[in-house]
Parts: C-alpha cells; sequence; structure tokens
C-alpha cells in the first residue's frame, strides 16, 4: 500500500477490551449488567455463583442477595424441596431432563407471588475446576395469561358459534373455507375435516347444483367487493329432503377498510315456506269460493226457501206433533240458510271505509243493538269508556265486532249475567274490552277460537269471532282472549292510531 492509500484507508477498529483478565473481567460484568432475562450460575451444590442485574427487575432480589444462596430459594413446592436431590442424581448418573432444553416453569417472587418463566440450563465446563450450570429466566407470565384468556375466548366462542341454531361460517375473500358451526355441518351429515380448505362452491352444500355454485361464485365476487348479498336456496339434507335456506353473505373489513374475509349465514326457513305454501293454497280455495259466490248462493239459497215455503205449508195441513217435527226442521233449514251467507261474506275481501269519529259513539250504538236481550236476559251491563277517546276506523265494521262481542257475552251466560264494555287509550291506539260472568273459555279450546268454523256453542256456525278477527287485523291491531276478574271470559281489542 503506497502513502496515499495509507492516508486515505479507514482506521481499523481497536479490540472492545484488551485481552487482559481485567478486560475479561470487565466484559462478564459487562454481559451480566445488559442481559435482558434474568441470568443466573450455580455450581453442583445449587449455590448461586453469580447472577445478572435483570434478577432484580423480575424476580425482586438484588445479585448480592442471590449469590452464596441455594437456588431453590427461588423454586416453588415440589422441586424447592426436591432440587437438591435432582443435582445429587446427576452428579452420580450424568442423567438430566432439564439441561439443553427450554421448558415452562415457576419462580417465586421475593414477595411471595408466582411467574411463569421459560428456563433453558447449559452446562459452562470452567478448565481446573467443578462445571457451573447457567439458567437464563424469560418472565412469559403475561403470554401465558394472554393465552390462557385467548383459549377461553376461543371455547366461548366455539360454544356459541357451534350451538348457534342459523348456520355460519367464516370465508377468505377467494371463497376458501375457514371455518363452519356444526348447525350447518349437521344440515348436510358432513364433517368439520371435509370441509374446512375447500373452496366453498366445492363443499356438500353447493357441489351437486351447478347452477347454484355458479351463483355462489358471483355473489362472492359481489361480497369480495364490499357487497351485502342475500337470497333464497335449496339444499338436499342427509335424509335426502329438501332444506330452503334464507342465505347470506357478509364482508368484514379491516382496519384500513379493506374487505379481509366473508361470513356466510344461513337461515332454514323449510317450515316457514311450507306453511307460506299452505296458507296460500287455503287463500287461493277461499278466493275461489267468494269468486263464486253469487252463483253459489242462488244454486243453495233458493232451494232452501222453496224447501221452507213448502214445510210450513205441509206443517198447517198436520197435527201438533207432526207440526213441531215440521218446525224443527224449518229451523234447521234457516241456520243452514245463515251459515252460508255467513261464509259467503267471510270469504269476500274486506274494503276498510276509514273515517273519524268517537269510541264513545261506537259503543253506545253496539250496545244499543244489544239492549232488548240485556232486558230480556235481566242482566248488569256496565259501560265505561274514557272520554274524548276519538277512533280513525272503519265504524260499521268495528261495530259489528263489539256487537258480536256483546252478544257472545250475553249467550255465555247462564243466570244473573254480568258485563263489562270499556274503552281506554293504549300507547297510541284504543284497547277494547268486552267481558263476563260466563263460564269462561277452557285453555285447550283458546289456539283455535277465531279460527273458522271453531266454536264453543251447540248452536254456534264458528264464523262470529274469525270474522272479528279478520276485521281487527285488517285495520293492523290484534284480538285476544282471556280469563276475566268478573270469573267469565275477555276479550280484548287493541286497534292502532290509523294515518
Amino acid at each position: 500500500m503506497n502513502r496515499a492509500e495509507e492516508m486515505t484507508a479507514k482506521p481499523r477498529m481497536a479490540p472492545a477490551l484488551p485481552p487482559t483478565a481485567a478486560g475479561h473481567d470487565a466484559l462478564y460484568r459487562a454481559l451480566l449488567s445488559a442481559v435482558l432475562d434474568p441470568t443466573i450460575a450455580i455450581d453442583l451444590q445449587g449455590t448461586i455463583v453469580t447472577a445478572s442485574a435483570s434478577v432484580e427487575k423480575v424476580f425482586g432480589y438484588a445479585p448480592s442477595e442471590l449469590m452464596g444462596r441455594n437456588i431453590k430459594l427461588l423454586l416453588p413446592e415440589p422441586h424447592h424441596s426436591q432440587h437438591d436431590g435432582y443435582l445429587a442424581k446427576y452428579a452420580r448418573t450424568g442423567e438430566t431432563n432439564i439441561l439443553g432444553r427450554t421448558r415452562e416453569f415457576e419462580v417465586l417472587h421475593k414477595d411471595g407471588h408466582h411467574i411463569v418463566c421459560e428456563l433453558s440450563v447449559a452446562r459452562a465446563d470452567i478448565p481446573g475446576g467443578e462445571p457451573l450450570f447457567i439458567g437464563s429466566f424469560r418472565d412469559v407470565t403475561q403470554r401465558r395469561a394472554a393465552e390462557i384468556a385467548l383459549g377461553e375466548s376461543e371455547r366461548r366462542f366455539r360454544a356459541i358459534f357451534d350451538r348457534s341454531y342459523q348456520f355460519m361460517g367464516l370465508l377468505r375473500t377467494d371463497g376458501t373455507v375457514l371455518e363452519v358451526n356444526q348447525a350447518a355441518l349437521d344440515a348436510i351429515g358432513a364433517t368439520r375435516a371435509q370441509t374446512i380448505g375447500l373452496k366453498f362452491w366445492e363443499t356438500s352444500w353447493w357441489i351437486s347444483q351447478p347452477a347454484e355454485c355458479e351463483r355462489l361464485k358471483q355473489a362472492i365476487a359481489d361480497a369480495a367487493a364490499g357487497n351485502f348479498v342475500r337470497y333464497e336456496t335449496t339444499h338436499c339434507g342427509p335424509d335426502g329432503q329438501s332444506i330452503s335456506v334464507d342465505f347470506s353473505l357478509n364482508p368484514v373489513r379491516d382496519a384500513e377498510g379493506r374487505v379481509a374475509l366473508l361470513i356466510p349465514e344461513g337461515r332454514n326457513i323449510s317450515e316457514l315456506k311450507r306453511a307460506q305454501r299452505a296458507e296460500t293454497a287455503m287463500l287461493r280455495a277461499l278466493a275461489t269460493i267468494g269468486e263464486n259466490a253469487a252463483m253459489l248462493a242462488h244454486e243453495i239459497k233458493n232451494p232452501i226457501t222453496a224447501v221452507n215455503v213448502a214445510l210450513r205449508a205441509v206443517a198447517k195441513q198436520l197435527g201438533e206433533d207432526d207440526r213441531s217435527v215440521l218446525e224443527d226442521l224449518v229451523t234447521r233449514m234457516q241456520r243452514l240458510e245463515a251459515l252460508m251467507r255467513r261464509t259467503l261474506s267471510f270469504t269476500k275481501p274486506l274494503d276498510l271505509r276509514i273515517s273519524n269519529f268517537e269510541a264513545r259513539e261506537l259503543v253506545d250504538a253496539a250496545v244499543k243493538s244489544q239492549r232488548p236481550d240485556v232486558v230480556k236476559r235481566g242482566a248488569e251491563l256496565k259501560v265505561d269508556v274514557e272520554d274524548g277517546l276519538q277512533l280513525r276506523a272503519d265504524r260499521q265494521l268495528l261495530d259489528e265486532v263489539l256487537t258480536n262481542l256483546i252478544r257472545n257475552s250475553l249467550e255465555a251466560c247462564s243466570a244473573r249475567p254480568a258485563l263489562a264494555v270499556t274503552a281506554r287509550r293504549a300507547g297510541d291506539g284504543t284497547l277494547f274490552v268486552v267481558e263476563d260472568n260466563g263460564p269462561g273459555i277452557p285453555e285447550s279450546l283458546r289456539p283455535n277460537l277465531f279460527k273458522p268454523f271453531s266454536t264453543t256453542k251447540t248452536k254456534g256456525t264458528g264464523l262470529g269471532l274469525a270474522f272479528c278477527r279478520k276485521v281487527v287485523e285488517e285495520h293492523g291491531g290484534t284480538i285476544e282472549a282471556k280469563a276475566s276478574p268478573l270469573g267469565g271470559a275477555r276479550f280484548e281489542v287493541r286497534i292502532p292510531a290509523q294515518p
């Protein structure tokens, strides 16, 4: 190297410490002072010969408090009592379960609480002397607590996830299945191992339906783009039966707003669909009857009228006993005609004619129409209507409802009938109550009480209460039958405020 090169060359770094005994001692002390994890060296008798400065921060002891004392000072039972035996066995046999490996270990803090550490122990052979054993302790107490909490959280999540009634899962944005709950697996007789890691459209829910697979791929692409997707689909259950599912895909975004995961959900709506189909079929049948009401009325009413006239004419020419038989037949024919008219009326759609009126006017009119029967029966009738209570509804139809309920209460009572009719403001609507002291309605009959042709009367048609419910529900309200404080039945009619 020439002189110019020597002048421009970078100076060489001098050794950190001179190769002297003093230098080595300084290096040793610097290491013990700088090491972050507590480090302790012991001899074959378990005596602590040195310790890093970090033991004080983690274990609460200053290094000077530990040196010269047995390591079992830091060990909880059973290791506290057995550690001397471990060393003695090692000295005799060379057998050990701790050298050259890392294991989880508890250490006693100076104040007595336990610290969970990862302990690594190595043997250091000293020329001309006994070996030392160097233990490095890493405090993992917080990490261990976090792992326990995470595990508990995972167990709680799994319990809720797997016991959820609806079908749930977790997908990557490319459609790969990451997780699925037990309800969804049971619906198709699959296992988690058969599902996790597959593309969603490759799983047992979809693979047998090519058209649905293509539809699902598009839905996943839309959800991955940030859109909520929902539609109805069908699947084949393990028993071969078709399952109707209300299916949805919900995108989950990360902290930066990017779609990171997709949550597929499914709700089994098979029973709902079957109920809807049954209800639709019934409504179609009733609509058909309603459409042919005029023709049916003509075909039935005229013959009944003719039979009634003929029976009455014959009855005039017969004796008293025979006349009573014919009059009973006339009564039966009249009931049949009334049932026919009521049935045809029930099938027709209601045309609500909304107007404003006072509740008192409505109640007074319904009570007045039944006043002759009230007087004839010697019934006690109490009326209580809140002052200034206004309604906006179809007055004529609600009058029919209240009249029907009052008549029913009168007919249900035997001796000394007692009735009460009240009207009160309830929220933004109106509550009408008609109750009596009759025998009441058995609990077993209440679920079907408002269905067509269901009646507790020997001469009832079973359409009166069904018609009442139809009117009330057309107004967006409800009608219920309960037990009355008077001892009999209590009918509650709630009519919400109309716009």
